[in-house]
């Protein structure tokens, strides 16, 4: 025992003559080094604050795994909305994959209805575009808040959420908060509806307390074909669907839902309202003809080319620009758009924001992707799939009167050749009109009704028709949904 704690101690005395040994060198390189020694400090420090930013930045909230693992109620907890700058509301947002294969994910912002009645009904909005945000939907139109200049949100006079629990979806892939890879941009409106339906199931599994409630598919502008679309999916595969949809109706504002047919009345509209005079009506009518030719050849994309050329804002200008001198064609009473539509896209980029809807630091898109892929599709019809629609459903097509871009007397056109079984009702029908209270002394606007088909013109407003007419707006979309109607 003692040799053995003998050579234990010569061990360890050279041991610690070695170490000796290895300081006295660490140190004499350090204080040759140490200029360098600084700077690998600074880049370590850099490092760490970089790993810790990435750790502790939002992340995106994807439920799609939670469904499919199960944890449904973790899920919806999860998904519920964080604080946002002014008052505030209950609502849920967040992720749904809808095609792993090109990482397609639709974004959604949920209402429930401000009066917590579970048995109203659910309206899903589709915002227009192509490529248009549903963010706009609620924030400058029809939900619970309004943002102000300041960049904080207020509540809504006539709300549609007030009443109507509402789903809003940027959509297709690539619209506002959605994103996909390169492969998963829709092409047509085949493509726009399978992504759009896997969202709305998974939505109802989330949310299955909504399931039973009555279900309507609303939307405006370019949504005229989203809305008749997803509808027809539904209906078609409604009967055989493990998560079924209780679809009672869908509504559709200002739509651009059959251009060959509408496209011919555009010069007569803008002549008869004193926006182009004779010489320029001919030449409006000599580009639609044009497009209307194309369309007839199935050269979709040199449709859209001459079209959206005639009333964009293409470079320099378009020709509706030239010609009136305005870029607004929302409303023929404004030449220029309000200031505040812009204020929505700025506030859904404040990282507050962000943090409370949970999108992460992913991009708000501003749709130009979208309608690039879909140039094949924004000039073909839904007219058959509208046929059947209002055979089997509760259908309200509205439009504002002042409204230049889908104007109410194109909407008129196209229906006159929607083939269903109500067709010779409708070109017999009357038309009446309306107003919010029996004793008002202002006219909201114009019904004509057939079964349970129901077009509507709202006076004093366009194309954003909410916004520019709130309350004729709220009554009715509570009229229709209400089942209340007109007379």
């Amino acid at each position: 025992m003692e040799s053995r704690l003998l050579r234990h101690t010569v061990t360890s005395t050279a041991l610690l003559s070695q170490i000796r040994g290895v300081l006295q060198r660490c140190s004499k390189w350090m204080r040759q080094h140490k200029e360098a020694l600084g700077v690998l400090l600074f880049l370590l420090v850099v490092v760490v604050f970089i790993v810790c930013l990435f750790l502790i930045r939002p992340q995106p909230l994807f439920l799609t795994p939670y469904l499919e693992k199960g944890a449904i109620e973790e899920a919806r907890n999860l998904s519920a909305v964080g604080k946002l700058p002014g008052v505030n509301v209950k609502s849920y947002s967040g992720y749904l994959t809808v095609n792993k294969k090109y990482n397609s994910n639709l974004f959604f912002w949920f209402i429930p209805a401000l009066t917590e009645d579970e048995r109203a009904p659910v309206l899903l909005w589709l915002q227009g575009g192509p490529g248009a945000s549903g963010l706009f939907g609620l924030l400058v139109e029809h939900g619970p808040y309004v943002v102000y200049e300041n960049m904080t949100v207020g509540m809504r006079d006539y709300a549609w959420t007030s009443r109507y629990s509402v789903l809003y979806i940027d959509s297709p892939v690539g619209t506002g908060f959605s994103f996909t890879d390169d492969g998963g941009f829709a092409q047509n409106q085949d493509d726009v509806v399978r992504d759009l339906y896997s969202a709305l199931t998974q939505f109802f599994q989330i949310f299955p307390k909504y399931q039973s409630s009555d279900f309507y598919v609303t939307g405006e502008s370019y949504a005229g074909k989203y809305v008749p679309a997803i509808s027809y999916y539904i209906h078609k595969n409604n009967p055989t669907a493990k998560v079924k949809i209780n679809m009672k109706g869908m509504a559709i504002g200002g739509g651009f839902c059959d251009p060959e047919v509408m496209l011919g009345g555009y010069g007569e509209f803008l002549y008869q309202t004193g926006m182009i005079d004779e010489q320029q009506k001919q030449c409006v009518n000599k580009q639609t003809d044009l497009a209307v030719w194309l369309i007839q050849h199935q050269n979709w994309v040199e449709a859209y080319k001459v079209f959206f050329g005639m009333v964009n804002n293409v470079k320099p200008y378009s020709y509706f620009h030239n010609a009136t001198g305005c870029t607004n064609y929302f409303n023929y009473m404004r030449c220029q758009e309000p200031e505040n539509y812009k204020y929505f896209a700025q506030f859904v980029m404040l990282p507050s924001v962000r943090l409370a809807i949970h999108v992460g630091n992913l991009t708000f898109n501003n749709g130009s992707d979208v309608e690039a892929h879909l140039q094949q599709d924004v000039m073909k019809s839904i007219k058959p799939w509208l046929g059947v629609l209002m055979d089997n459903y509760r259908v309200l097509i509205y439009n504002g009167q002042l409204d230049v871009i889908t104007a109410a007397p194109l909407t008129e056109r196209f229906l006159l050749t929607v083939n269903w079984t109500g067709a010779a009702e409708y070109k017999n029908a009357s038309r009446f009109y309306w107003k919010l209270q029996p004793t008002d002394t202002e006219v909201a606007g114009y019904v004509k009704q057939v079964r349970e088909f129901y077009q509507v013109i709202i006076r004093g407003g366009g194309h954003i028709l909410p916004y520019d007419q709130p309350a004729r707006s709220f009554d009715m979309i509570d009229r229709f949904l209400s089942m209340q109607g007109w007379v």
